[in-house]
């Protein structure tokens, strides 16, 4: 299993989610962790399409946090650009069974919009 260690994400305030502990996910034969507190808003997914890909979906929630992880300005994995972070995302929710088109549609937003989140507060 790619994933090395409990995943403890707990609602933190409006639209957010804080990660209780250090998670660790090996994908791509690289092992990306995720810093204790680190503080995400998983899926940013428009609320006129919420009612199909919600924000906190059940076998994407991983993938959303290492993906915000890798977008934000505290990323300590500088050599990762938005590529492949976008590919890593992809890769976790296939690995995690989320459906072929709907990881496909996930993958297709945040490939055309992710330049306004990349590295940025």
């Amino acid at each position: 299993m790619p994933e090395l260690c409990e995943f403890d994400l707990r609602f933190y305030g409006y639209k957010k989610w804080i990660l209780k502990k250090k998670y660790s996910y090996k994908v791509n034969n690289r092992i990306i962790e995720v810093p204790e507190n680190f503080i995400t808003d998983l899926a940013s997914i428009p609320k006129i399409f919420q009612n199909i890909f919600e924000p906190a979906g059940e076998n994407y929630t991983r993938g959303a946090v290492i993906h915000d992880y890798l977008y934000s300005k505290d990323c300590k994995y500088i050599d990762i650009s938005r590529k492949e972070a976008d590919k890593i995302f992809l890769e976790i929710m296939k690995e995690r069974g989320v459906p072929f088109w709907k990881r496909h549609l996930i993958y297709k937003a945040v490939k055309f919009f992710g330049w306004i989140f990349f590295r940025k507060e």
